[in-house]
């Protein structure tokens, strides 16, 4: 079966009697939203007239969800333990040699989680510091407090002084009992945390006057048979499409959520927290020199304890044009040091066709991901918005170029769930398009036909609902510039 070209082609070119109403790509867009709207966002998002990574990557990977609602709610599961506060010793001060004698002793912590039998230590890497709960724990103020005793025959043993200061931290370890007991151990459940986001409301208005509307953009769009169907749009409404998916990107990145914002109808404005805003509650670092062992520490920190070691410890890094430079130079340091360029230089250098040389030869590479030990992958890719100097007027005084361009967002996409950790959502039926024509429409010069107004214009007028949904921001992050 023959591959089918799922690529859009587009030329432009003048305005002819064959590009009609029928055929016309807004016309089909109001009529088939559900359907065209696929073909604009991947004509302006992934195609030469626009370049929007992180919306692209979204909708091109599937990673996109529809709902009946502007706003969405889901649980996060928390951890099913975690190690209790020590809060007072509860022995006098003047004991310090608490558990000596194989004596029992009171410590208060700030949760009644253990129960009789259960071995507890203080999180020490010196394990013989085991301690048993001995009785149920007993309610003191806004603790409570454990009868314990040391897990030693050693008379001499006691529990360090340093390990019953305030604030210390213990585990549970296990539970042990005797012949014919009947206590068990304790059983702590994670509690889910129930999180929700919404959506922000986009809208965009454009004039094309007839003087301009000349010049079309021809489409020809594939079809699941194999054909292509040929369409076109007015050539001026290119540019709006390009702003309009371009400001959706950064809406996607920046927008910041508030409530307090009104319009002009004295309605709140509907926004959304983009990732950056989203992120601030993940693992945020900054760095003023890029180096291979910062990302594998970073990384570390992220998924130490939460993500076994292996392959489903990966993560998408978003940069700029110079925070790509500065990844590659981090890791050509470390084949530096090692020597590894001298064995296989080779795969550098390819045959390249030059004027001055019959055998003439090219050589470079560039370092876009890097394998880290214990499986974990770091992939960098290029956010364009980063480079614009339009929004982005702080500069590196080191570099001379912006220092978002040296912003690293780390995007983890997997989930424990087997959902995209990160997603697109769209509200169903939203996305609305419409043209208030004039002596000129977005199908030709008007011909015995109803106008809005008497202009020698048409105006187009765009609206949709869209929102970032993070899963879980811990599995996420940014390395960004400081020089301080």
């Amino acid at each position: 079966m023959a591959k089918i070209e799922s690529r859009l082609i587009t030329k432009k070119m003048a305005w002819h009697a064959n590009m009609t109403e029928m055929n016309h790509l807004g016309k089909a867009l109001i009529v088939k939203p559900h359907v065209m709207e696929g073909v604009m966002t991947k004509l302006f998002t992934s195609q030469q007239y626009s370049d929007n990574a992180l919306t692209s990557m979204l909708i091109k990977e599937g990673r996109t969800k529809t709902i009946d609602r502007s706003s969405w709610e889901w649980k996060l599961k928390g951890a099913s333990t975690r190690p209790l506060v020590l809060m007072d010793r509860v022995e006098p001060d003047s004991n310090t040699t608490l558990g000596k004698y194989k004596t029992e002793f009171n410590l208060k912590y700030d949760e009644n989680w253990w129960k009789p039998g259960d071995v507890v230590h203080p999180g020490a890497s010196d394990k013989r510091y085991q301690c048993r709960v001995m009785q149920p724990p007993q309610r003191n103020g806004k603790g409570w407090t454990y009868r314990v005793r040391l897990m030693s025959d050693d008379p001499q043993f006691f529990l360090a002084e340093k390990f019953v200061s305030p604030g210390t931290l213990w585990s549970k370890l296990f539970s042990v009992y005797e012949e014919g007991a009947e206590q068990a151990g304790s059983t702590v459940y994670s509690n889910d945390m129930a999180l929700e986001n919404e959506m922000g409301r986009f809208r965009k208005s454009y004039k094309v006057t007839g003087d301009v509307a000349n010049e079309v953009l021809a489409v020809s769009i594939p079809t699941k048979t194999g054909g292509k169907v040929n369409s076109w749009i007015q050539y001026a409404e290119v540019e709006y499409w390009q702003q309009w998916h371009r400001e959706l990107e950064y809406a996607g990145v920046y927008a910041r959520k508030v409530n307090s914002v009104m319009g002009a109808n004295g309605r709140p404005v509907d926004t959304f927290p983009g990732v950056h805003e989203q992120l601030e509650d993940s693992h945020v670092h900054g760095y003023s020199v890029l180096s291979a062992r910062l990302i594998e520490e970073y990384l570390m920190d992220i998924f130490y304890g939460r993500v076994k070691p292996g392959k489903q410890r990966h993560v998408k890094g978003f940069s700029g044009e110079y925070g790509m430079l500065n990844f590659h130079r981090a890791i050509e340091r470390i084949d530096a040091r090692r020597g590894f360029l001298q064995v296989v230089d080779n795969k550098f250098i390819q045959s390249t066709s030059s004027e001055y040389h019959t055998n003439a030869l090219s050589y470079g590479y560039q370092y876009t991901m890097y394998r880290m030990p214990n499986g974990s992958t770091f992939e960098l890719a290029h956010l364009p918005l980063y480079d614009d100097r339009e929004i982005n007027t702080e500069i590196d005084p080191v570099t001379g170029y912006p220092t978002e361009s040296q912003r690293i967002t780390m995007l983890d996409f997997g989930s424990d769930s087997g959902n995209s950790n990160v997603t697109l959502m769209k509200k169903k039926d939203e996305f609305k398009l419409g043209y208030v024509a004039g002596t000129h429409s977005p199908y030709g010069p008007a011909k015995n036909d109803n106008m809005a107004h008497t202009g020698d214009y048409y105006e187009m007028v765009v609206q949709d609902k869209m929102g970032i949904h993070i899963e879980d921001v811990t599995r996420c992050g940014e390395l960004i510039l400081s020089r301080n």
